[in-house]
């Protein structure tokens, strides 16, 4: 299982940055769409915006098999709470708006004022993905987390077992 975690590790960064892009250009394109009553921005918003919830799923449970190998950095602990928090928050939040809007989009009544409150909590989550994404970029280029010079100091008991251990049967 601890293979697992190490592997997962590298995916992370790769997968991240997609609802990165969709969730915040989604929310600009709702702002627009919704601010300047421009219907096509409203469904390249949803659009955007559902994708980047879908993709934050992953993003989240990568993101936590990831912390499994990192907690081993010195010093990382608080920090890497911090992002793991703000991950979740974050993809729960995307996750619970794209469901609530598609509900509301299917029953035709994501009009008037429903739109403006849709907004708030796009922007919302929008903002706590760039933190997210913050602390993240903090736990690289700070703690090195993710990277080849940093994981390889880590004790390889810490990260996976070791095969020379079992004795064969």
């Amino acid at each position: 299982m601890k293979y697992f975690f190490y592997f997962v590790m590298d995916i992370h960064p790769l997968v991240t940055h997609f609802p990165i892009v969709l969730l915040v250009i989604g929310v600009v394109c709702d702002a627009i769409g919704i601010l300047r009553h421009r219907d096509f921005f409203v469904r390249v918003g949803f659009l955007l915006f559902s994708l980047g919830a879908l993709t934050a799923i992953p993003v989240a449970l990568t993101g936590d098999s990831a912390a499994e190998v990192a907690q081993h950095i010195d010093g990382i602990a608080a920090d890497l709470e911090v992002h793991d928090t703000l991950g979740t928050v974050t993809a729960f939040l995307a996750v619970a708006l794209a469901l609530v809007r598609t509900h509301f989009v299917l029953k035709k009544k994501f009009v008037g004022f429903v739109r403006y409150v849709y907004l708030v909590f796009g922007l919302v989550t929008a903002g706590l993905v760039c933190a997210a994404g913050y602390t993240g970029g903090y736990l690289v280029y700070f703690y090195g987390a993710g990277t080849e010079p940093v994981t390889s100091q880590i004790e390889l008991e810490k990260r996976v077992p070791r095969v020379d251990k079992f004795e064969s049967r």
